[in-house]
Order: structure tokens, then sequence, then C-alpha cells
């Protein structure tokens, strides 16, 4: 769930509101849509509701939990940066290989999984076969990354029915499948 404050936010962004605008629009005072945007108090349940509706109303979503499971910690950072190009709350957590990344994965239930093929100890590959174990992650996409260039690397990732992204890794190409992937929860 995403925050009051940046629930009016991105409405003020999404809307083009000026505070007093959305004070306006919603009937409340300026110095109450500054107080929530600024986290200094929040609203009423009823107005809470209201502003919500709004968000929805505009297309904006309100949260996706994204887990990335890579030996390389830059990896978790790019996706992090990625996450501002999403009109959406999304959290990232990370995790440095195969083992840690299946705990995480149970702990975390995320929607959405960046899983490295290629890991010292247990790989991505043997990673996405056994994630069908782990209760509450059916419906948790996994997109696989690689800076690997071998045909049967790339194959092998395929054939378990996920999609592959290249490394270096694009903010935009990570973001779209952020969207495609929140897009798809609704």
């Amino acid at each position: 769930m995403l925050t009051t404050s940046d629930l009016v936010a991105r409405i003020r962004g999404a809307n083009g509101d000026t505070q007093e605008g959305l004070a306006r629009r919603l009937g409340v005072s300026y110095p109450t849509i500054n107080s929530w945007e600024r986290g200094r108090s929040e609203p009423h349940p009823a107005r809470r509701r209201e502003l919500e509706d709004l968000a929805e109303s505009l297309g904006i979503r309100a949260e996706l939990s994204v887990l990335v499971i890579d030996d390389d910690p830059v990896t978790a950072e790019i996706v992090r940066a990625a996450t501002r190009r999403v009109d959406a709350s999304v959290t990232v957590g990370a995790a440095l290989d195969g083992w840690e990344g299946l705990v995480a994965c149970g702990a975390q239930q995320p929607q959405l999984l960046f899983l490295d093929v290629m890991m010292p100890g247990i790989d991505g590959l043997e990673v996405a076969r056994r994630l069908p174990a782990i209760d509450g992650l059916e419906k948790m996409r996994v997109v696989f990354v690689t800076a690997s260039q071998s045909a049967e690397v790339l194959t092998r990732a395929k054939s378990l029915g996920h999609s592959v992204l290249n490394k270096p890794l694009e903010f935009d190409q990570l973001a779209r499948v952020m969207t495609e992937t929140l897009e798809a929860l609704d």
C-alpha cells in the first residue's frame, strides 16, 4: 500500500494539481493536503479511501514486490533505480546467491523475480526448478537475467518458460517488465 504522502504526490503528479487544487477537489483545506503530503498527519479512513479511489481513476497502481537474486549486487541497484520510471510503489529485495534467494522468495512472496542464470553454488536455472515447491509463488513472474551469450544457456533458460533479459540491463527495459507485471496483476 502506498503511504499517504506518496499517494498525494502521485495524484498531484498524474493530475497536474497543485496542493490547493487537490484540496478543492477533495473538499479539504490546503494545509490538510500539505500535511498529508509531508507525512505530518494521516487522513480519516473515509478520506484515505477517496484518495485511493482518485488514484485508481488516474491509473496509479498501489505496489509491486520485486526480488533480485544475483551474485552481483549492482544488479539490484539497477533494478531499484529503474523503479523510478514505474507509476507504482515498488519494493525491491535482494539475495546474493541461489540458496539465500529461495529463502527470500518464501519469506517475501514477491510478484516479480529477476533471477541471474549464472551464479556460483546453485545457479538460477536450479533455483527456477525449485520455486514451484514454495507455497504462495504460483503467480510470481520470473525473468532470467544473464550476461551469457551461450546459445545453450539461453535455450535452457527459455525452456523453463520464463523470459530472458541480457545484461547490461537497461532502465526502460526493466521498467517495462515491472509495468507489464503490474498490469497482469490488475
